[in-house]
């Protein structure tokens, strides 16, 4: 049984003085601390606060109920696209949530540098060695992907990310908080390895074959955290994967884990084929489907189209965490070349009816937050009146924590209204009901991964990695390395020619189609002709080269190269290192 502090203070002070003190009531319990926390830290004119309430509240008195008792930890999944990714809206969120309920860790974090795409507010992320990446975004993912959306896997047991987080937000976890980490492998024996500072060894823990959550407890601040995979010997299904870290601190209270990708639609939840696995594993409480722009943003985009993709969610939640509560967002305001979308007004309605007919609940942000150009001109959108400022995303991540927290308070005062009642104000859009919607199957299927995702077996990747300059394109970069577009929009998953400078693109070389040598054209090939001195080969490393490639090369073990040369298993190499080879 807890005491806190305050309840032993009222205890000692009731018996000295012989008279009952009723105890204070923590914050979470006291209206009063719950309202400071209810409107965002600036308002505007043009937001409807009034509206700003969540659409059958009841519907979440289970996830109130435990907020209230606080005895246990609960967990919120935020996810969405690339308004969730960069996760600003998540740390307003958790700023006035975990004031009343403690603090509950930074949430979900991932080495978005290595999957080609942008980090996070607080973090950034780079990586070394030879990694295989897929995103939902992308046309045709090379992995099997989960609620992240996002993994990361590897051949190479050299092969390492790591996260550096800003001074402004070290450390990132307390000692004691807990890290947990979705991963994949094809065989036991994998290893985890973690390495927290600079001043103290390695961990490793040990992996069982298949699709797992393993947990660690840090025993020092979360300053930066590099890992990777070990693994003894060279077999083909010497291969792990990385799907999610989680830093989630505290035993009881909630954590918010912000989810989102750039690109991603609703829809993409039908090519997920670890979607209800990864839901089980993380075991959510609160589920948050936070509609972006990308469902509605493409010309040929219908009401029946969100519709499919909307029932088809709930219905694999319901079916994955049956426990969980649903929370959806409608889409905000939003122009299309810079012209206003009617279907937007509709498309809330949609979300009204579907939520009414499935048992979740609705954040109205189409209706409280207003209309986009109010925003653009008070400094809250981008010029394209689709994207938010950094201030924008924090006021609508302050108005969501607002909406919460105002149902809350309904549930404390016993006010939440009747569900039922409130659903018979609601009806389907005419498109929505006239146009017919295909069934969408709970457990996504895509032939590459038929027969089960989770011991699935990628092909082993032959790449270089290019960083791209300023000026750069596409047909520039595929020139200079001899190579084809189409090769390096498939490497990447790209599904345009657009590419941003500092972004690292997989070149594909030799196996995969690509260029026949391993380095620009015009550059000497150190990676295709070994140099020769007294009839001992040399290799020169090139860009993007780790000890498992070169060793893969040579059809050599990692071991061999590294006795050769004096190395060990943990030794990184640099472009222009000359390695011998035995």
């Amino acid at each position: 049984m807890r005491v806190s502090a305050v309840g032993l203070w009222a205890f000692l002070v009731s018996a000295c003085w012989g008279q009952p003190i009723e105890a204070p009531k923590p914050p979470w319990q006291n209206p009063d601390s719950v309202r400071a926390y209810l409107l965002p830290d600036t308002s505007y004119p043009f937001l409807r606060l009034s509206e700003n309430r969540i659409f059958l509240a009841a519907h979440l008195r289970p996830f109130f109920q435990a907020l209230y008792q606080n005895t246990q930890k609960l967990r919120v999944l935020h996810i969405g696209d690339s308004h969730i990714q960069g996760d600003v809206q998540g740390r307003e969120i958790r700023k006035r949530l975990y004031a009343l309920w403690g603090p509950g860790g930074r949430g979900y974090v991932f080495p978005y540098a290595i999957a080609g795409t942008s980090s996070a507010y607080d973090y950034t992320s780079l990586g070394q060695g030879q990694w295989i990446a897929a995103r939902s975004a992308h046309f045709q993912p090379a992995l099997p992907l989960g609620v992240t959306g996002m993994a990361i896997g590897t051949y190479d047991p050299s092969a390492q990310w790591e996260l550096r987080w800003a001074p402004a937000y070290q450390p990132a976890a307390g000692a004691g908080a807990r890290l947990s980490l979705l991963v994949r492998t094809l065989r036991p024996g994998v290893r985890l390895y973690l390495h927290l500072s600079d001043t103290l060894p390695a961990v490793e823990l040990p992996l069982e074959a298949g699709y797992q959550r393993i947990e660690y407890i840090l025993p020092i601040p979360l300053m930066q955290l590099r890992g990777g995979f070990r693994w003894e010997g060279s077999d083909s299904l010497a291969y792990a994967e990385l799907q999610g870290l989680f830093i989630e601190e505290g035993n009881f209270g909630l954590t918010w884990y912000s989810m989102g990708v750039n690109g991603a639609r609703l829809s993409d939840w039908a090519t997920l084929p670890l979607l209800k696995e990864s839901l089980r594993l993380l075991r959510p409480d609160l589920v948050v489907l936070d509609l972006g722009t990308n469902d509605l943003y493409a010309a040929n985009a219908t009401l029946a189209q969100l519709r499919q993709a909307l029932e088809a969610a709930l219905d694999t939640l319901r079916s994955a965490v049956p426990q969980a509560s649903i929370l959806l967002t409608t889409t905000q305001d939003f122009y299309r070349r810079m012209r206003p979308l009617p279907l937007l007004a509709q498309a809330a309605q949609l979300v009204h009816y579907v939520a009414a007919q499935k048992g979740a609940t609705v954040w109205d942000a189409y209706e409280v937050l207003g209309s986009m150009r109010e925003w653009r001109l008070a400094g809250l959108a981008l010029p394209d009146m689709v994207h938010l400022t950094p201030a924008g995303y924090a006021l609508k991540g302050q108005l969501l924590a607002g909406t919460l927290l105002q149902s809350y308070l309904a549930f404390l005062a016993d006010s939440l209204g009747d569900p039922t009642l409130e659903a018979r104000s609601v009806s389907m859009p005419a498109e929505a009901a006239q146009t017919p919607i295909l069934t969408v199957p709970l457990t996504p299927s895509i032939t590459q991964f038929s027969g089960s995702a989770a011991t699935y077996r990628p092909t082993k990747p032959t790449y270089l990695t290019h960083r791209v300059k300023s000026g750069e394109t596409l047909g520039q970069i595929a020139q200079k390395y001899r190579t084809s577009v189409a090769a390096i929009q498939q490497a990447n998953g790209l599904r345009g020619s657009t590419i941003r400078v500092g972004q690292v693109l997989r070149i594909p070389t030799g196996a995969s189609g690509g260029p026949s040598a391993a380095s620009p054209s015009g550059g000497a090939s150190g990676a295709s002709k070994p140099s020769t001195s007294s009839g001992v080969r040399y290799h020169t490393v090139q860009p993007g080269e780790s000890l498992w490639s070169i060793a893969q090369k040579y059809t050599i073990s990692v071991d061999a190269l590294c006795r050769a040369n004096g190395l060990t298993l943990k030794s990184t190499v640099h472009p222009g290192q000359r390695l011998r080879i035995p």
